[in-house]
């Protein structure tokens, strides 16, 4: 039983991450709709940005972060926004995740300051939808992002996972 495993064959568990997109996004001031009594409900409006790698353009005008800000547990995130490809195909993207921090680290990114990447975890689990036949590969595997949070943007590695 446990010993019939080949150590020549592939491991048709394993893993391997291909990087396929570097998002950075940049968004505007947070709407604060106030604490709800799970954490601080907080929109963050999308405002441009680019994409690069295995597809080329840029992160449209049209969209939020919907956040969940919590000061002892990790911050929600649900971004919805759209990306239109150099060759001018639209792609859907929502983007779930977590953030964590220390308090302190997090009372500086609610307030727009910089913090060390080091000291966040940021990812989240991207899903696309789009028209475009040529880009159905988007909707056909499981991706997964590392992020970093600036001032005024969010930086994402995707990773298409086979």
């Amino acid at each position: 039983m446990g010993g019939d495993t080949n150590p020549h064959e592939a491991d048709p568990l394993a893993i391997e991450p291909e990087r396929v997109l570097e998002l950075d996004v940049e968004v505007d001031d947070p709407i604060d709709i106030g604490d709800i009594g799970d954490g601080r409900r907080r929109i963050i409006p999308i405002t441009g940005g680019t994409v690069s790698g295995r597809i080329d353009g840029e992160v449209l005008d049209a969209g939020a972060d919907y956040q969940l800000f919590r000061e002892n547990r990790a911050t929600e995130l649900v971004a919805k926004y759209a990306v239109e490809t150099d060759a001018g195909s639209l792609v859907y993207v929502e983007n779930r995740g977590i953030r964590v921090a220390s308090p302190e680290t997090k009372e500086r990114l609610r307030d727009g300051k910089p913090v060390d990447s080091e000291d966040i975890y940021f990812r989240s689990v991207p899903e696309f939808e789009t028209a475009d036949p040529d880009l159905k590969w988007l909707e056909r595997s499981v991706f997964v992002a590392s992020g970093i949070r600036r001032p005024y943007g969010v930086k994402l590695a995707v990773y298409r996972i086979d």
